[in-house]
């Protein structure tokens, strides 16, 4: 199932209606994320729908999310990804995460000013053998604050421990979860990645986009 489209690509919605809304597009599958609101017996239907699906960060199928992801460097969500803690929240997390690395989830690179959010704390991740998932808008923001430089970006672009990459757009100055471009950062490395068979998870925001440009940005994800 490489290609997933996020349930946050219709953040705010009833779980149950977004998920079959992003079902209809004609990816591989769909990324449970926090966000939506509850649809009771959303655990059951999703399970009918036969829709290979992957977890991602505090998404619970009765909350919008769970209360936190972690208790210091220990991970209380069983998602395959998830973000690491707020830098002021866990001060020490990077540090106790490097030391004992196994049994971690993928954990998300992140934009400055967030644990995992410069190239200095990433190639501390990748000595360590951390799993990450690499979000491709994170990392662009990062290159326009100046704090991830050439070497380091070329490093986690070739690491071999991507389980899973996110996808989308922004203007270098937010997390903006804009739809993709023909020129957006990374997209042609994420498409490799997919090909190669990494699971790649769209994020862009789609309540505003018709179903033909739903359509398009799942085409333009996978390169075509």
């Amino acid at each position: 199932m490489p290609l997933l489209l996020a349930l946050s690509c219709l953040q705010g919605r009833p779980m149950a209606d977004a998920f079959d809304a992003l079902c209809a597009l004609g990816a591989d599958g769909v990324q449970l994320t926090p966000g939506n609101r509850p649809t009771p017996g959303f655990a059951p239907h999703v399970a009918r729908s036969g829709v290979p699906i992957r977890t991602h960060h505090t998404f619970s199928f009765r909350q919008r999310k769970r209360p936190a992801a972690w208790d210091g460097a220990r991970c209380l969500t069983p998602a395959q990804s998830v973000h690491p803690p707020a830098l002021e929240a866990v001060p020490g997390w990077l540090d106790a995460v490097c030391a004992a690395p196994d049994g971690l989830p993928a954990l998300e690179t992140m934009y400055p000013g967030q644990h995992l959010g410069d190239g200095a704390a990433l190639r501390r991740a990748m000595d360590a053998g951390l799993r990450l998932a690499v979000d491709v808008s994170h990392l662009y923001l990062q290159r326009v604050a100046g704090v991830l430089d050439d070497a380091t970006l070329r490093r986690v672009l070739d690491y071999d421990r991507v389980d899973e990459v996110h996808l989308s757009a922004n203007d270098g100055r937010g997390d903006q979860h804009r739809p993709l471009a023909a020129d957006t950062f990374g997209l042609g490395w994420a498409q490799a990645r997919l090909r190669s068979g990494t699971p790649v998870v769209l994020e862009c925001y789609m309540h505003r986009l018709d179903d033909a440009a739903r359509r398009a940005q799942v085409a333009r994800a996978r390169g075509g």
